[in-house]
């Protein structure tokens, strides 16, 4: 769903005034850590990942029960903003990434070192993806953790490699999400079924002579098992 300039400069405003004391998020690592959350295929709850939003353990020091009501709702509002778009059929996504007013370039370190932020909650559910039956999931990861090790300067990568993963960067970003967002959703209609496939009690083979399980009190072969079909 496209993001209306107004709602992200209130955004962004809200969480900087958050970041500068309690080092956390800014828009744009919000932008890749609610992608991180969407895309995973196991539910993280806002009570546990809205303090990673805000930085320390201590959690921000609102001015105001009203400041702090805001914030909150201008977080989740961006959140469901984004599920939105990712629910669509064909789903859509559209990541908010920077622009280095010196050079004019496009900065997407943040968003990647924000959907990091979003795998540590769940670090076994992105490992398990490795093992994909899709090999279009099984690349889109390590290439997640290139661009973070870019990020924070631990790349292995020469110069050169660098360089040119660090210029498609942008353009990477958008499909790599579409990529785990359907992805997720098989993963999650997988669980569903398994759930429903575990109430389901298996069915029996119920011999000729045996009781009709319909309750009748007659014998299968005398009740619905004379039942035929044309």
């Amino acid at each position: 769903m496209p993001h209306a300039d107004e709602q992200l400069d209130e955004l962004r405003s809200m969480l900087w005034a958050l970041a500068i004391e309690h080092d956390g998020l800014d828009l744009y690592e919000l932008d890749g850590f609610v992608a991180g959350l969407l895309v995973c295929p196991e539910m993280v709850m806002p009570s546990e990942w809205l303090p990673v939003v805000w930085g320390d353990e201590g959690g921000p020091s609102f001015e105001s029960l009203d400041q702090a009501q805001a914030t909150i709702n201008a977080v989740m509002a961006h959140y469901n903003r984004v599920a939105e778009g990712l629910a669509l059929n064909p789903p859509e996504y559209e990541a908010i990434l920077g622009i280095d007013p010196n050079s004019d370039e496009t900065m997407w370190e943040p968003w990647i070192a924000g959907f990091e932020r979003a795998m540590r909650l769940r670090p076994d559910v992105w490992e398990a993806t490795l093992e994909s039956d899709d090999e279009e999931v099984r690349a889109t990861i390590p290439m997640i953790l290139a661009l973070h090790e870019i990020d924070v300067g631990t790349s292995s990568l020469d110069d050169e490699a660098v360089d040119e993963l660090d210029e498609i960067a942008p353009d990477l970003i958008p499909g790599m999400v579409l990529t785990l967002n359907e992805w997720a959703k098989g993963q999650a209609a997988e669980g569903i079924w398994a759930e429903f496939d575990a109430l389901v009690p298996p069915r029996a083979k119920v011999g000729r002579n045996d009781p009709c399980p319909c309750g009748s009190g007659k014998k299968f072969k005398k009740c619905c098992g004379s039942v035929k079909l044309h």
